[in-house]
């Protein structure tokens, strides 16, 4: 399915990073997508289910969780973080930020695991500047 992914900061997300980012406890703040409950449904997922987030720069697997708020149709928010680094645009257009908002993205249930921080880190590979 098509979406359109944003991200940010989150509470948790903060305190988790405050605490250590080679916790379990980051991993669940951060390695996580929050979606509309319709949409999850649409998508076929549950709760904790495992998704594939895809963009023209990277692709990255997270925790599906529902969001608390509703989103609008087509919107989806992953905490910012390596794992939200993995799909965002890279160029930062002379302002020394990438661009963390209106990525389009293809969002696809999965069997593969959700990387640990360190993990994800050694198979990390540089995007490509267009």
């Amino acid at each position: 399915m098509k979406f359109i992914l944003n991200t940010g900061r989150t509470v948790w997300q903060g305190q988790a990073i405050e605490s250590g980012k080679d916790l379990q406890m980051y991993v669940d703040a951060a390695a996580i997508c929050y979606m509309n409950k319709e949409q999850m449904e649409d998508l076929g997922v549950k709760p904790g289910d495992n998704i594939k987030i895809v963009s023209e720069y990277g692709d990255v697997v997270v925790k599906v969780v529902p969001n608390v708020e509703t989103l609008p149709e087509g919107m989806l928010y992953v905490p910012m973080g390596p794992w939200a680094n993995r799909v965002i645009r890279p160029i930062t257009d002379c302002t020394a930020t990438p661009s963390f908002k209106n990525i389009p993205v293809d969002v696809t249930p999965t069997e593969e695991a959700v990387l640990d921080m360190p993990t994800l880190m050694k198979v990390y590979k540089k995007a490509q500047m267009i």
